[in-house]
């Protein structure tokens, strides 16, 4: 994450995660109707390695003909790399897929003896033939739901890696998704479901994107695009770095309106469920990993009022479960407005620069949507627009608002032309629009560190023996 972001991560020793709320300016006149914008901050405590705990991960790796070559072999370079990083509490399953899948070992504790075991396996895999990744992504998620028994540890996750287009079984994104549903929510309420997350990492220009990426929403992860075969170690070093980094799961944020204030909007990285339009919401957040921030942008309606006050508006409650303390918390805060004649002050910088991130993975979507209908000149508008707003708001200089100046023209450049744009800027387009939305990282080369974490970093660093 940028400096600006991780001044209000929770302090180094603490277990808990944070919670506060700031509106935009520090005084509102009592007397008249305000539009307002206000920003709830939920942020995790400092990572420590020592202190982490046990993780289950689940390998699915596509060994279509495709893959043969180079890639396959930077793919086992980097199994034995994620091999290398775990402890016995940890656990690895690895599941292969062509036109058949293949669980090559189930969960196993990462013992001297089974890395040993694990790492002939690795050093076995071939190319095969077509590219089932439906049954290859199935198979994994169930590998987490049914076959980790007793010990199975807090933190699950399955990190799918493909290079090419689903061309055997289930093949659709809408059939894919359904499929990982009857994982995630059987309809036998009996059946054990799948709680783990779903990381993604496409090598290549000829993956569908758009497939990862909703794969990994509905999966809780992120996607990470590869252009080239040196990155692949790196991301999945970066993924790992997360999943070791782990500290509050199911994070459920509730915010309740007080008095004749009301929502116009709330801006967050998952579906928003009204419990009372305009007066009150829960928002599921996932997880959050060590030194991350959740910011949920507001925007409210202030009334005029009769007298001057300096009452609370919104009261916001935070429940999830603490990783490190193996324990739900239910945390609370209120965002507090002062609504009188005092000097309104300039804008909150992190207020700012949080609606700056919002208006850029907003335009990044729609962009896409622009690109992918033959509109590049439409694309470049909006993006460049986007630049020029940024870089004239009070936040610009801002760790997070120059990362994404960078990140938007970045992706201009790879807007040039159609053929460009479809052999990068396509993949690039969608994994940076979700990395802003999510709050996560899931890029290996940024100029500006933007969401990553310390575990992130030195797994990246240990990668790079690999």
């Amino acid at each position: 994450m940028g400096a600006d972001e991780s001044k209000s991560a929770a302090a180094p020793g603490a277990k808990d995660l944070s919670l506060t709320a700031q509106a935009e300016f520090s005084a509102y006149a009592h007397a008249s109707r305000h539009d307002c914008w206000a920003v709830v901050n939920i942020a995790a405590p400092v990572y420590k390695r020592e202190s982490r705990v046990a993780i289950d991960v689940v390998a699915v790796i596509d060994q279509s003909g495709s893959m043969a070559g180079e890639k396959i072999e930077r793919v086992k370079k980097t199994l034995l790399f994620v091999i290398s990083q775990l402890q016995k509490c940890d656990r690895l399953a690895l599941v292969t897929y062509d036109s058949q899948t293949y669980v090559k070992f189930h969960l196993l504790h990462m013992s001297n003896r089974n890395k040993r075991t694990a790492s002939d396996v690795v050093n076995s895999i071939r190319a095969g033939t077509n590219t089932d990744l439906c049954a290859g992504l199935l198979k994994g998620m169930e590998e987490v739901t049914y076959h980790s028994g007793s010990d199975r540890a807090k933190v699950q996750s399955v990190l799918l890696l493909t290079d090419g287009l689903a061309t055997h079984g289930v093949i659709t994104m809408d059939g894919i998704l359904a499929k990982m549903r009857t994982i995630q929510q059987p309809e036998d309420h009996t059946k054990k479901r799948f709680d783990g997350t779903v990381y993604t990492f496409g090598f290549g220009s000829d993956h569908n994107a758009g497939l990862l990426e909703a794969i990994s929403t509905q999966g809780g992860g992120v996607y990470y695009f590869i252009d080239s075969s040196d990155k692949i170690p790196k991301s999945f070093a970066d993924c790992l770095g997360g999943l070791l980094s782990v500290v509050g799961q199911n994070l459920s944020l509730k915010l309740e309106m007080l008095g004749d204030n009301e929502f116009t909007e709330v801006h967050a990285n998952h579906s928003v469920s009204w419990i009372t339009p305009r007066k009150s919401c829960e928002v599921p957040l996932g997880d959050i990993q060590s030194e991350e921030v959740r910011a949920v942008v507001l925007q409210l309606v202030l009334p005029a009022l009769a007298a001057a006050s300096q009452d609370p508006v919104v009261k916001v409650t935070l429940t999830y479960f603490n990783v490190i303390s193996s324990k739900t918390e239910i945390v609370s805060s209120e965002l507090i407005v002062n609504r009188s004649d005092a000097n309104p002050g300039d804008p909150d910088t992190n207020m700012d620069q949080q609606r700056n991130r919002i208006t850029t993975a907003n335009a990044l979507k729609q962009a896409q949507a622009l690109a992918n209908a033959g509109n590049l000149d439409g694309a470049r508008s909006l993006l460049n627009e986007t630049i020029v707003q940024i870089e004239k708001s009070v936040s610009s200089q801002s760790n997070l608002s120059k990362a994404l100046v960078i990140d938007l023209k970045k992706t201009l450049t790879s807007l040039q032309s159609h053929e460009e744009y479809h052999s990068y800027g396509q993949q690039y387009l969608c994994s940076k629009a979700q990395s802003h939305f999510q709050q996560r990282s899931n890029s290996v080369d940024e100029e500006v560190g933007c969401y990553t974490n310390t575990a992130k970093t030195e797994c990246r660093e240990y990668s790079k023996m690999y």
